[in-house]
């Protein structure tokens, strides 16, 4: 399946009206039924039953109250004059939602394609002027989501749409060419009822198929939470040499946490106390609730090793005394791991243990997004997380988003609430989610393809422009140079300015090979890594072989997955190993200044 490869593409020519207003009572309406629905049935049933549970169950479970919600609180819209709404919804979705026919919706003859070849069924209800107001995509949780044309009964009428809930509604028209998921911008129709051409198209996210999923929707983690600190990671959130973020989850119980931490070699400890917050899994079954500790460390000395504990005296429950050192007050000779789409796979977990317990050095750990498989599931980061312990306990991971870190339309909650990272990137975007630090004498430029690309491009400039580092590093997910496949926007909005500012090394993933450019520049082959820039895409979990020529722009080209990419940086020299689980290696290079 194509990814969507950014919100981007919805601010591009396609005269698109954005219309707000409306507020948030309908969603919290659809939040509270499912927050009652959902605890009555964990009180009621066991495990077994709720992972087996039916349409049937569902249905005879709602009180009347959270019937109406589900049926009219999940988008509403105002209408100017009398119109036809037509409900398009996915012809494999096997059950019907239970509001539709109820509100008088029936079911016409008519098919509407798109450019993966789904067909989707028509449903229309006439309606007259004033508020629409729509139900739930079912119980289910299916991804394929129903999207919505609106046209008026009279030919004769001037159709306004108005007071959007939800109130990022975006609207195009009903013709081939046009999209129906905000969050896979590709998929546009090929195939429309000459009936509904022109009417108004209202797309919508994928993911908002799983605002009231209960039928199969059910999980659950094989890490749950109690009360030791498990797992515990590091990162950054401010400058490596002096300071050190500590973070762990217990579970929500758990209310007070702190960090005991001292010079390697000392007697005393510090302590260092820290915030938490609930996280919220409404449908992991055995384990809805846990809580995330965060202690960011200051004031320490360059260079220097400290022994730590993260716990809480209130349990006197404590993680092992663990070890980490802080980065050097200047140019000094370091290691770090590049991983990529590593998507909770216990597999990249034994790659990257078995890579840091063949170079302990290593400093840590930079990750080019798909960290997870669906990044509003927990579980898939306490997978994550657990795997990835043996090096992050010790080492700081530094990550980036990628589309399945932020799936489907729902954002990047979870990966926000979980790592602590810088907030120095573009101000008009979500914080944290772009960023730069230093280490040594590197800068890396850790960028969000998941959100606006222009205001980052004017940060990276500024940033780009004001570095002194000897290396220049960027890290980010869609590859912009792949078999196949092509990102033009980030080429221009980013690529230009790796060549303008030369940015030595980009380090991507997305795609399931490994691939390396020869050093690039405006798009051609240059000379040498002093006139261009060396791209990286590379994948940690496994990924199928295939046969194929190298792309005029490749160096090397490898299927098969399961990577852990050891940097090694040395005053004017960078070298660059793609390594297997028992250190064989697919690639390598060198990059002298």
């Amino acid at each position: 399946m194509t990814c969507s490869k950014n919100l981007f593409y919805v601010c591009i020519a396609l005269s698109l009206l954005i219309i707000g207003g409306a507020t948030a009572t309908a969603q919290d309406t659809i939040d509270e039924a499912m927050d009652g629905l959902v605890t009555r049935l964990y009180a009621t049933r066991s495990l077994e039953q709720l992972y087996n549970l039916s349409h049937e169950e569902v249905l005879n479970e709602l009180t009347e109250q959270e019937r109406e919600a589900f049926a009219t609180g999940y988008w509403s819209f105002d209408v100017n004059v009398p119109v036809v709404v037509s409900l398009i919804r996915h012809v494999d979705q096997e059950t019907v939602p239970f509001w539709i026919e109820q509100a008088g919706f029936s079911k016409t003859g008519m098919i509407v394609k798109n450019a993966e070849d789904w067909e989707y069924e028509v449903w229309q209800k006439a309606f007259p002027a004033g508020r629409v107001e729509l139900g739930i995509n079912g119980f289910d949780s299916y991804t394929r989501p129903y999207f919505v044309a609106v046209g008026a009964q009279n030919s004769g009428d001037t159709l306004e749409l108005s007071n959007f809930y939800p109130a990022d509604q975006i609207v195009l028209d009903m013709q081939k060419g046009s999209m129906m998921y905000k969050d896979w911008t590709e998929l546009v129709l090929t195939e429309v009822p000459e009936s509904l051409a022109g009417h108004k198209l209202l797309p919508t996210y994928r993911g908002r198929a799983k605002e009231a999923g209960l039928v199969g929707s059910f999980r659950e983690t094989p890490f749950p939470s109690t009360i030791a600190p498990d797992p515990v990671y590091l990162t950054w959130s401010d400058d490596p040499r002096t300071t050190q973020t500590i973070q762990w989850r217990t579970d929500d119980e758990t209310e007070a946490g702190v960090v005991r931490y001292r010079e390697r070699g000392t007697a005393a400890f510090q302590e260092a106390v820290a915030t938490s917050e609930i996280m919220e899994d409404r449908m992991l079954a055995n384990d809805r609730y846990c809580r995330f500790h965060t202690a960011v460390l200051t004031d320490l000395k360059p260079a220097t090793t400290y022994e730590y504990q993260a716990g809480s005296a209130a349990t006197d429950a404590w993680s092992a005394l663990t070890e980490f050192t802080t980065a050097p007050n200047g140019a000094a000779p370091f290691t770090f791991f590049h991983c990529s789409d590593t998507h909770s796979n216990e597999e990249w977990g034994a790659v990257l243990a078995d890579t840091v317990a063949r170079h302990p050095e290593a400093a840590f750990t930079v990750i080019s997004g798909d960290l997870v498989g669906t990044g509003m599931e927990r579980e898939d980061w306490d997978m994550t997380l657990t795997y990835g312990e043996p090096a992050f306990h010790a080492r700081p991971v530094m990550p980036v988003i990628g589309n399945h870190d932020a799936q489907l339309g729902l954002g990047a909650g979870m990966y926000l609430d979980i790592f602590n990272l810088p907030e120095n990137g573009p101000a008009s975007i979500t914080p944290e989610t772009a960023y730069t630090f230093t280490y040594g004498d590197a800068e890396f430029f850790m960028l969000n393809v998941m959100d606006d690309i222009e205001p980052q491009r004017d940060w990276l400039k500024e940033r780009l422009a004001a570095s002194d580092a000897r290396w220049k590093i960027a890290v980010f997910h869609f590859p912009l140079y792949a078999r196949g496949e092509s990102y033009p926007h980030l080429h221009e909005a980013w690529g230009t300015l790796f060549d303008q500012y030369h940015v030595d090394l980009v380090l991507t993933g997305h795609v399931h090979y490994y691939l390396r450019t020869h050093p690039m520049r405006a798009g051609q082959r240059a000379d040498s890594t002093n006139d261009g820039t060396v791209y990286v895409t590379s994948v940690s979990v496994p990924a199928r072989e295939f046969k194929s020529e190298l792309p005029e722009f490749a160096a090397a080209l490898a299927d098969g997955g399961l990577l852990c990419n050891v940097i090694q940086i040395d005053g004017n020299r960078l070298m660059f190993r793609a390594q297997t689980k028992g250190g064989a290696v697919k690639d390598e290079f060198t990059i002298e200044k």
